[in-house]
């Protein structure tokens, strides 16, 4: 205490200027010594404190968006649904394709065309679902190939026609007679067990001659 009571008699009796910055200097370690043991580390945390909350606040307007349209998404998933069911009611199961081939065959005649070859193709399997594709050739008009696809396209289960070739036979009766080649793919839904590749049922091919 001595050595401070000797200290301020010192500094009483400088000049003005001396004693202001003297004072300054005190303040400015003061502050120094504030900034750096107080200041400073609750600085960074309010910092990362902001941070977070910036990004929860950005997470929650993500989340608040997503609920707004949860009402959207969940009548669009009831709407596929129902699409997928009315689509899956018109694949053929197992125990129906054999009758569905004999269908097809069956309009051939009903159309008035010549079958020169109907032959059922190994299927292939796909993700959820397998293709039995047949392979044909038949001989005809225009006319009678244009009812053929419109017999095959009102059958209770899904019939497309694939790979198209059209060439032209010869002329009867001044109508021309086409030669034609196709595919007709029907297809049907994989139960779980056949998943792999390696369990998959396969259609033998056949060719019918009329």
């Amino acid at each position: 205490m001595a050595f401070l009571d000797e200290y301020s008699e010192k500094l009483n009796e400088q000049p003005l200027h001396v004693k202001a910055g003297v004072l300054l200097l005190i303040v400015a370690v003061v502050s120094v010594v504030y900034w750096y043991f107080f200041w400073s580390p609750r600085h960074e945390e309010i910092q990362i404190a902001e941070n977070k909350l910036r990004q929860n606040e950005i997470k929650i307007r993500e989340y608040e968006a997503v609920a707004a349209e949860l009402p959207k998404f969940e009548k669009e998933y009831k709407r596929l649904e129902r699409e997928f069911q009315l689509v899956t009611r018109k694949l053929p199961k197992d125990k129906e394709i054999p009758a569905l081939i004999d269908g097809v065959y069956s309009e051939i005649a009903a159309s008035n065309l010549e079958s020169i070859i109907f032959a059922p193709k190994p299927q292939v399997t796909k993700e959820i679902y397998a293709e039995i594709p047949i392979e044909m050739e038949v001989i005809g008009t225009y006319f009678n190939l244009a009812d053929f696809f419109d017999r095959i396209s009102r059958l209770p289960r899904i019939v497309n026609v694939r790979d198209l070739q059209l060439t032209r036979n010869n002329i009867r009766g001044g109508t021309v007679i086409l030669n034609v080649k196709f595919d007709v793919v029907t297809f049907r839904l994989l139960p779980e067990q056949e998943a792999k590749p390696d369990d998959n049922k396969k259609i033998k091919g056949k060719k019918r001659k009329k």
